[in-house]
């Protein structure tokens, strides 16, 4: 990997500091030192910005009560219980959203004109995601320990970590092809040859957006199998709660 060389003021007392880390050995000089200093404090940022993508056509789904208060609900505070402190909200019809405040969350609003897919809805915020992000399905809700999935993404190599679950009816859905944890294919409906299916939550690295291009309207369709087909995808199994919103109907 190439290196450039950077000038920058750092206060005295901080430098020494610095200085003091370099023993020679697993440090060798003062710009080792700070290049280790900063991979661990990207490294350890915590990841605190959800997406949720909605089509139009699901919002009476996510407004339908469930275990006592609207779906939409359930997802809020599966967020605020894991600390998030910013939400982007992706449809074509934000009116209903703007009765909801939070003073944990803040709640971005951001209307896309025409449905084409969830990626080119995801790649309305290409500008604004800068740092490790999740993505959610609007009509899905993964209640888990997403703190362990976030932690297994920022320690790997891949630019995308897949929320699974087992499926007694994958036919229904299609399914995951693993190779250790790493995702490697896709199967159709039809075609499905084991019980492991997209749980509809996924957590990305910022620089997705560069893989993205004219074509790329579908996460599911487009963007996932490209990522499988360059070792970039990983799966992780939420062994929590799920719940598909069109299912309680």
């Amino acid at each position: 990997m190439s290196k450039e060389k950077i000038a920058i003021s750092i206060d005295s007392d901080l430098l020494e500091e610095i200085d003091s880390m370099v023993d020679g050995t697993k440090l060798r000089s003062r710009s080792q030192a700070i290049e280790v200093l900063l991979k661990q404090s990207i490294k350890f940022k915590p990841v605190d910005v959800a997406v949720m993508l909605i089509h139009s056509r699901e919002l009476e789904n996510i407004f339908r009560k469930f275990e006592g208060k609207p779906f939409f609900e359930h997802n809020l505070d599966f967020l605020r219980k894991n600390r998030f402190k910013e939400l982007y909200i992706v449809t074509q019809e934000t009116s209903r959203f703007k009765a909801y405040t939070d003073n944990d969350i803040k709640i971005n609003l951001i209307t896309e004109s025409s449905a084409k897919g969830t990626a080119s809805a995801l790649n309305l915020l290409k500008d604004k995601l800068k740092t490790d992000f999740v993505v959610f399905n609007g009509d899905t809700l993964n209640d888990f320990d997403i703190r362990r999935m976030i932690s297994k993404h920022k320690s790997s190599k891949y630019i995308c970590t897949m929320g699974l679950i087992s499926s007694t009816s994958p036919s229904s859905f299609g399914s995951v092809v693993l190779d250790g944890e790493q995702i490697v294919d896709f199967k159709e409906k039809k075609e499905a040859s084991t019980n492991i299916i997209n749980a509809g939550i996924y957590i990305f690295k910022p620089n997705i957006f560069l893989l993205f291009d004219d074509k790329t309207q579908s996460l599911e369709n487009d963007l996932f199998p490209k990522l499988a087909k360059l070792n970039l995808l990983q799966g992780f199994f939420t062994l929590g709660k799920y719940v598909h919103a069109p299912d309680l109907i």
